[in-house]
């Protein structure tokens, strides 16, 4: 009885714990499906749950829009392993952050998409697909969570993303933990995976317990698609096992050489035969350590 009081006490304190950030000064969303179409301060004073199989809960569709969650839950378990929901969205904004949110079971968290953006100090867990998905040159992804993602269900899914980005940004001191492909087929599971990122910098990013299906399924750690002149420092990538052909640890860039410098990278785990997969692209400038075990 105890213990599960304790651990109902530290799970609202971890989605509510310091709730002051804009609680006073900010327009509240109450329930979901929301719209926003006025730019301002918008943001949650309590958890706030829906059952969504498809849509946004928060569509935003204005620039100058800050969304502070205060810590509080947008949550969407309910909708079970087949939703194709998505948390919060946007499409060609400028100025918009999202912040101190926790957002669980969606397919995508958070959707943010062909604009200038911020994501900051928020938490993205049981998300069925992709935890957070950001495109845009200028954009910043910083000191966010994301737990447990995958295992959709939804037909036609065979790539699974802790975060998903486009464009020449920031993604720095994020911590990804557990992205499950789900079973069945051949399936790819990934920590960070960019596309045309050239001058990008991913920085004291953490990825972990990565899981793909099939015989030809992928783990990649931190996976730079294509583009170059990125800058890949003081991460940490922890594969279980031997990586196979097609895994890899970190990727630069997609240039056969000098697609970007990677500088105090840690990479553990990639197996005896096949370390020279931890580090593919790079241009190692200093301190990058690979492990096999």
């Amino acid at each position: 009885m105890k213990f599960a009081l304790a651990l109902a006490v530290l799970t609202a304190v971890g989605y509510s714990r310091d709730a002051s950030a804009e609680i006073n000064n900010c327009i509240n969303i109450t329930s979901v499906p929301a719209t926003i179409t006025t730019q301002g301060v918008y943001c949650l004073k309590q958890h706030v749950t829906t059952n969504l199989a498809s849509g946004n809960a928060i569509n935003v569709m204005v620039n100058n829009v800050t969304i502070d969650c205060n810590e509080f839950k947008l949550g969407n378990l309910a909708s079970g392993s087949a939703t194709q929901a998505i948390g919060i969205r946007a499409e060609g904004r400028n100025n918009l952050t999202v912040r101190n949110c926790g957002v669980r079971g969606f397919r995508t968290g958070v959707m943010l998409t062909n604009g200038q953006y911020r994501v900051e100090d928020s938490r993205f867990d049981f998300n069925t697909q992709t935890g957070l998905h950001v495109t845009g040159d200028g954009s910043a992804i910083r000191r966010n969570e994301i737990i447990e993602t995958g295992e959709s269900t939804v037909a036609g899914v065979t790539e699974f993303h802790g975060i998903l980005a486009a464009g020449d940004m920031d993604i720095i001191d994020n911590n990804i933990t557990g992205v499950v492909a789900t079973s069945g087929g051949t399936r790819h599971a990934y920590g960070i995976r960019t596309t045309g990122m050239d001058s990008g910098v991913l920085r004291n990013n953490r990825v972990r317990n990565l899981v793909s299906t099939g015989l030809l399924g992928n783990r990649r750690g931190i996976w730079n698609q294509d583009g170059g002149h990125n800058t890949i420092e003081g991460n940490t990538v922890i594969m279980s096992g031997d990586l196979l052909i097609g895994d890899a640890g970190i990727r630069c860039g997609g240039g056969l050489i000098l697609s970007g410098i990677s500088r105090n990278n840690t990479i553990l785990g990639t197996g005896v035969l096949n370390s020279a997969l931890a580090l593919i692209n790079c241009t190692s400038v200093s301190g990058d350590y690979v492990n096999p075990l």
